[in-house]
């Protein structure tokens, strides 16, 4: 698990005075917090730890002496410049079921010769904190055309500690033949009969 430095936020500055000086506002909330606690995160470590990790994943945050296991829930970003602008943690408790979800990722795609399909990059699931997944790789080695797996086709779905949301029967691949576009001439513009 990813450990995040964090600060209690600057409560005198606006969230965009603390982006300035390089520093990424935040919130740690869970059901067995008094109050959510607003934090912050220096611009370097919040984007090392982003490299990696991403919605559903698992990080400890190192407030002071303390330290919180939580679930990364959202990444803002500003729209026009994809500036990452807030973090939202949810606090991990062993006993206590969250809804999280898993990325998609599949690897080798690069050596399949048809069209990778792919509707579905993400299942959302329930588990325990124990269970929770980041992110299931799926081997597109020896794939061929034809070939499709659904949600219910995951070994991740078959885990009996895991509450599949995702509907059971969504498409997450598919590999269909690549077909070429046939580009006809242009018919030549008839010309007047002679009178």
């Amino acid at each position: 698990m990813f450990a995040l430095n964090a600060q209690n936020r600057d409560m005198g500055l606006k969230p965009k005075q603390l982006r300035r000086n390089g520093i990424i506002p935040g919130v740690l909330y869970g059901k067995n917090m008094d109050e959510s606690l607003s934090i912050q995160f220096s611009q370097a470590e919040t984007e090392r730890f982003l490299k990696t990790n991403s919605t559903g994943s698992k990080a400890e945050l190192v407030l002071g002496a303390k330290k919180y296991p939580a679930l990364l829930r959202e990444v803002e970003y500003k729209p026009a410049t994809s500036e990452l602008i807030h973090l939202s943690f949810q606090m991990l408790l062993a006993g206590e079921i969250v809804t999280s979800t898993a990325r998609i990722i599949l690897v080798n795609r690069d050596k399949i010769a048809g069209l990778v399909n792919q509707p579905l990059a993400e299942v959302s699931y329930r588990a325990l904190p124990s269970h929770l997944v980041e992110k299931i790789e799926l081997n597109l080695d020896n794939m061929k055309i034809g070939d499709e797996i659904r949600v219910s086709d995951l070994e991740f779905a078959k885990n009996p500690n895991i509450e599949i949301l995702s509907p059971l029967d969504a498409l997450v691949f598919s590999i269909s033949e690549l077909r070429k576009l046939e580009v006809s001439e242009p018919e030549e513009a008839a010309e007047p009969e002679a009178e």
